[in-house]
């Protein structure tokens, strides 16, 4: 996990349905083509205007697959799941195109500073490259990512959220899931470098303020607050952050931490034992779950209805001999 969890404590990813979704089309990979380029095999599958050749398809599968056990990458279930869910993709984006649904430059230009806050330019571009990731096919993804957002939030927008009957039996049902665990309150200082990240510590431990010194030299997102994160969970960040994190006190400063995307200076601002919630802690979180869980039931109906308003054809024999491997 990168600082950007330690920095917001809070999940970036579009909604659920999407994790499923976006499991199989991460935005590294490269688009299907349409009926004007036939040039790369035999055509697979037609999902509305988009026509997805062999190569595509092997392309889609492969990013699909890379993060899969390599014993279960070839598995029939699975193929056929993630067959489903890049059709539902291109539906989704078929779906957009016909009813003019677009992400403006704007909003693809603020949601791009979003995902590229606490990275310098070049170190964006090398966790690109790390990802083999050509820069201008990893932005259309991007930008459809956010369209199949917004297709999302305009199908869901009239789903009735839970009232508080609801809210509360699901919290009675089984409670024990709201236990908490070990939590901190933290600042930090975020560097790129050792050496920066050093010469702050020490400045620190001398009796200049992390806060002070978060706002002028942290690379952080947070910096402008102080470098306050807020409230972080046992288990949450990497296994070298969590531990050293978890070993201070109130008013402890950790040493210079490594992480995977630069060197950390933590000081605690408070704990929480872990326990059980009561009710009154966990009901905007009970009804923000169950709002969820509303919605992507409702998209899941919906896409299948999707099927018989757009067409899909699958040439099933060029499938059946088509190698993903």
């Amino acid at each position: 996990m990168d600082h950007r969890a330690v920095s917001k404590n809070k999940s970036n990813a579009f909604y659920g349905v999407f994790f499923l979704l976006l499991w199989t089309v991460s935005p590294f990979l490269i688009s299907g083509c349409d009926h004007r380029d036939l040039n790369s095999g035999p055509v697979i599958m037609v999902v509305g205007d988009q026509w997805l050749t062999a190569d595509t398809l092997k392309e889609e599968m492969v990013f699909a697959t890379e993060d899969l056990p390599i014993s279960t990458r070839g598995e029939k279930q699975v193929r056929s799941r993630l067959l489903d869910h890049i059709i539902d993709r291109y539906l989704m984006l078929e779906y957009a195109r016909q009813r003019g649904i677009v992400v403006s430059e704007g909003e693809f230009q603020a949601h791009l500073k979003e995902i590229k806050e606490g990275y310098s330019e070049s170190h964006f571009e090398q966790v690109l490259l790390r990802k083999s990731a050509d820069p201008a096919a990893w932005a259309k993804r991007l930008r459809e990512q956010l369209v199949m957002e917004k297709v999302f939030k305009s199908v869901t927008k009239d789903v009735a959220p839970p009232d508080y009957k609801e809210i509360k039996a699901y919290f009675e049902s089984a409670p024990s899931r709201f236990k908490a665990p070990d939590r901190v309150k933290l600042r930090q200082v975020f560097c790129i470098t050792r050496k920066q990240a050093r010469q702050l510590h020490a400045r620190i431990r001398a009796g200049e303020s992390l806060a002070a010194l978060a706002r002028e030299h942290s690379q952080g997102p947070e910096a402008d607050n102080g470098g306050e994160v807020g409230w972080i969970n046992k288990g949450t960040l990497d296994k070298s952050l969590d531990k050293v994190l978890f070993s201070l006190a109130p008013g402890d400063l950790s040493p210079v931490t490594k992480g995977p995307s630069g060197y950390h200076i933590f000081e605690v601002i408070s704990r929480r034992p872990a326990g059980f919630q009561v009710f009154s802690e966990v009901i905007g979180d009970i009804e923000q779950a169950l709002v969820q869980q509303k919605r992507e039931s409702f998209f899941g109906k919906w896409l299948q209805n999707l099927r018989t308003d757009i067409r899909v054809k699958i040439n099933q024999k060029e499938l059946d001999t088509l190698e993903f491997s």
